[in-house]
């Protein structure tokens, strides 16, 4: 697939009338995903919610460009953004993020500590997705996930592939990479 192809495609997805109730929270996060891909980082994008259903933040994974920096995950790019610009936010509780993509293990441990109460994702990350692997974390971790909920967004499938296909566009050379540094 080339991002030609991603960004007509993306076009016809977010302008579908849906009943899904995350599906436009899905389309901004999917915004974002394709603005990073764009730049050839991993195609991952996020949105943080407030209780009364807000957008505070928008992030995009930007590992590779405009330099590398293997923290700016999307989700911890949004979850930075937020924690410097509301410091004095001490409980997450009614916060929602919503990612294109299924958390890596660096991602999870943030949100984790973090205490966002929902953590929504589009699509499954079969490579590095943590979300089914509750049960091989540390029993530490384990208790933070229990005040918390992880779980698949409801949006179209179209959206749910378009998540995907927009992660898998730079995959192989985003892992490129990261193998020769």
């Amino acid at each position: 697939m080339r991002l030609e192809d991603l960004e007509a495609r993306f076009a016809t997805v977010s302008a579908e009338g849906t009943h899904h109730r995350d599906q436009r929270l899905g389309i901004l996060a999917c915004s974002e995903a394709l603005m990073a891909a764009r730049m050839g980082n991993y195609g991952v994008g996020a949105v943080l919610i407030d209780p009364k259903g807000e957008i505070l933040e928008q992030g995009r994974n930007a590992v590779f460009f405009p330099n590398f920096r293997s923290d700016l995950h999307a989700e911890m790019v949004v979850m930075t953004a937020f924690e410097q610009r509301h410091p004095s936010v001490e409980t997450m509780r009614g916060y929602t993020l919503m990612s294109s993509l299924e958390p890596c293990p660096m991602c999870l441990a943030r949100l984790l500590i973090a205490g966002v109460q929902t953590v929504k994702f589009l699509a499954f990350d079969d490579l590095a997705g943590m979300v089914n692997q509750r049960h091989a974390f540390p029993a530490a971790w384990r208790r933070l996930w229990q005040r918390q909920e992880f779980l698949q967004a409801d949006v179209s499938e179209s959206l749910r592939q378009f998540a995907l296909d927009v992660f898998l566009l730079n995959l192989e050379s985003c892992r490129q990479k990261l193998l020769s540094r």
